[in-house]
C-alpha cells in the first residue's frame, strides 16, 4: 500500500474512540446525559423513559462510531485500489475487540461482548451502504 495517508482519517477516528473510551464511567455518563437530557427535554417524556433513552444514546453512539469508522477504512483501502470489503470489517471488529479489552482497565468501564456485536451493527450498517453505493455506480455505468 502506497497511499497509507488515506487512512490518517481512520487513525485520527480511532484515536479518538480510544480517548472516549479512556474516560472513566462518571465522565462517559455525563457526556450521554447531556444528550438525554436534549432529547428528554424536547419530547417531553415521561420519568420512566429516561432510562431507556440513556441506554439508547450510550448503544447509538457506539453504532455510529463503528460506521464511521468503517466508512474511514473502507475510504483508505479504496483510495490504495482494495476494493474488499472485508479488510475493513476484520479491521473494525478487532479494533472493537481491542477497545473492550481497554475498557477493562478503565475504572468503573466493563468490556462487554454485547457491545462488540452492537458495534458490529454499525459495521454492518456502513458495508451495506457501501456495497449499495457501488451496486448503484456499477448500474449507472451500464445502464445507457
Amino acid at each position: 500500500m502506497k497511499k497509507i495517508k488515506y487512512f490518517i482519517p481512520a487513525v485520527i477516528w480511532m484515536i479518538f474512540i480510544f480517548f472516549e473510551s479512556s474516560l472513566v464511567a462518571d465522565a462517559s455518563s455525563s457526556q450521554s446525559n447531556i444528550i438525554v437530557q436534549y432529547i428528554y427535554s424536547l419530547l417531553s417524556l415521561p420519568a420512566a423513559y429516561q432510562e431507556l433513552l440513556s441506554f439508547l444514546v450510550r448503544k447509538c453512539a457506539h453504532i455510529s462510531e463503528y460506521m464511521i469508522l468503517t466508512f474511514l477504512l473502507y475510504y483508505g483501502f479504496y483510495k490504495n485500489k482494495v476494493h474488499s470489503l472485508s479488510f475493513p470489517f476484520i479491521i473494525a471488529l478487532l479494533y472493537a475487540c481491542s477497545d473492550e479489552i481497554h475498557q477493562l482497565f478503565v475504572p468503573g468501564r466493563a468490556g462487554m461482548i454485547q457491545d462488540i456485536l452492537i458495534d458490529l451493527i454499525g459495521v454492518i450498517i456502513a458495508l451495506i451502504i457501501v456495497h449499495f453505493i457501488k451496486q448503484r455506480k456499477l448500474k449507472r455505468k451500464y445502464d445507457i
